[in-house]
């Protein structure tokens, strides 16, 4: 067995322990935890490290799909000029080839996080999931703004989620990229296909361009698609909040990724709606997209639990949790370390329905182990320099 320590151990499942002892097992499954309770004791084979002791990072959206993008699309030209530009990458035919896939696994590994809720248009990242050491949850997404084209890309999307099935086992849903991106009768179509018990993930209040659309055909997206040549006529005309009310399924674990400009009285709704639902935060995206972060302080009074993503290389300089909760600290520097932590850990772990064996240093669970370093004590913070070093 593998002991080690640090100057605190941050379990998630109590007080951090001072000069704290885990042991875990090869296969990393917690087999003993020691507090000295001040009464230190040496232990044979303990690797003592300068820092802090978490669980491993839960990353709940990512588009690994995107690797291949990194450094090519142009920041803070909002999320219309974004899409538009994601798209003419998708028309000219370009893929994610090995090399960038590899990149990005081994920079998510490195990184310290343990399971990943990824979006997947394709089948272009399973053979590189086959033998990962990362769970993976695999979100199946859903296109398509013209109605006459429902039945063909609900047709796709269940053949793409029965070869990942077939090549991935469990934990592979179909799921919706947003509220301004399908028509109505594949809305229709979608929801009779998600499962009650089923993991959803929705990009949601990313810009203020998704209500412009779906309310008064208006703004940004709508110029896309005129741009496009696509008509809109299918499309749903209504409040964002209430088409993720009207085709989601009450009781699924319900992942809104961004809340860029989610508004108190929408998250309310959404607490009230949604007794499963998980606000995903991915920060460093928001910035390179909208310039702009959501107001986190308001997130957390609406009582949904908060969840952290990265996003894609595309949108991202990073797929580092750590780099996410540095940004929020840095712009939110109010918000407790702890409650950072868990939005990192045992809330993507419930998100993604592995709160079993994730998110906390407990007996018999196999969360991962980080080490933190340096670390603000007086201040119980992250520091600006702050860096992650995976230890199991």
């Amino acid at each position: 067995m593998r002991r080690v320590s640090a100057n605190y151990i941050y379990t998630n499942a109590g007080e951090p322990i001072r000069n704290g002892v885990v042991g875990i097992d090869d296969s990393g499954i917690i087999k003993e935890i020691i507090d000295h309770k001040g009464k230190e004791k040496e232990y044979a084979h303990t690797e003592f490290r300068n820092g802090i002791i978490v669980p491993g990072f839960v990353n709940c959206h990512c588009h690994l799909e995107l690797s291949h993008l990194r450094n090519r699309i142009s920041k803070n030209l909002g999320l219309a000029g974004f899409v538009n530009q994601i798209r003419h990458h998708r028309l000219t035919g370009e893929t994610v080839n090995d090399a960038d896939l590899a990149d990005a696994m081994n920079s998510i590994i490195k990184s310290g996080t343990v399971a990943v809720a990824d979006i997947c248009n394709t089948t272009d990242s399973f053979l590189a999931k086959q033998n990962a050491r990362i769970h993976f949850v695999n979100l199946i997404e859903v296109v398509g703004i013209e109605g006459d084209k429902a039945q063909w890309i609900i047709d796709k999307a269940r053949a793409t989620k029965l070869i990942a099935d077939e090549t991935l086992g469990a934990n592979n849903h179909l799921t919706p990229h947003s509220v301004y991106t399908l028509s109505t009768p594949l809305l229709e179509m979608l929801s009779n296909e998600i499962a009650t018990n089923a993991i959803v993930s929705i990009h949601f209040a990313e810009s203020p361009n998704e209500e412009q659309f779906t309310v008064q055909r208006a703004g940004g997206l709508t110029e896309n698609y005129a741009s496009w040549g696509l008509s809109t006529h299918d499309a749903p005309k209504e409040n964002p909040l209430e088409i993720v009310k009207r085709y989601l399924p009450r009781q699924a674990n319900t992942l809104l990724v961004h809340n860029t400009y989610l508004r108190r009285q929408q998250a309310n709704e959404l607490a009230q709606h949604f007794p499963n639902a998980y606000l995903v935060l991915c920060p460093a995206s928001n910035i390179y997209i909208e310039n702009s972060l959501p107001d986190i302080p308001m997130l957390m009074s609406s009582g949904v639990p908060i969840a952290l993503g990265t996003d894609s290389l595309a949108s991202s300089p990073s797929l580092s949790i750590l780099d996410q909760m540095k940004i929020i600290t840095q712009a939110f520097p109010g918000i407790p370390f702890t409650q950072l932590l868990n939005w990192a850990t045992i809330n993507g772990a419930k998100a993604i329905g592995q709160d079993r064996r994730l998110g906390t240093i407990e007996l018999g669970k196999s969360p991962g182990l980080n080490l933190i370093s340096p670390f603000d004590f007086a201040n119980n913070q992250l520091l600006p320099h702050s860096r992650v070093i995976k230890l199991a």
